[in-house]
């Protein structure tokens, strides 16, 4: 069984210096960033792997050290010594506009 997890947080912090924060974190705990998706400046997920159970707590530890208050929406952990992969969801609390951009038509 792979071990799994998926962490949710919401945040009024400018979104480039919490995708920043964040991945920082991730690799003061022994993980790495696998993969990651902008949503405009509403959201982003970031994809990692981390070496452990200890390492994850300490990832853990870390977001709430910086005020991040993460949510846990799933934990699936079968052994504590494999590797553990998660997804990261970050909203953005802001008042600002979408990044929309139009597109031309072409053909």
């Amino acid at each position: 069984m792979k071990n799994f997890v998926r962490i949710s947080i919401m945040t009024s912090m400018d979104r480039h210096s919490a995708i920043h924060e964040l991945s920082t974190v991730i690799s003061q705990s022994s993980g790495w960033v696998s993969d990651h998706t902008l949503l405009s400046n509403v959201a982003a997920t970031i994809n990692f792997e981390i070496d452990d159970l200890a390492a994850y707590k300490k990832l853990l530890s870390k977001l709430e050290e910086n005020t991040l208050n993460p949510g846990i929406e799933l934990e699936k952990i079968g052994s504590e010594n494999d590797t553990i992969q998660g997804q990261l969801t970050i909203t953005f609390i802001h008042n600002d506009p979408d990044l929309k951009q139009d597109v031309p038509a072409f053909g």
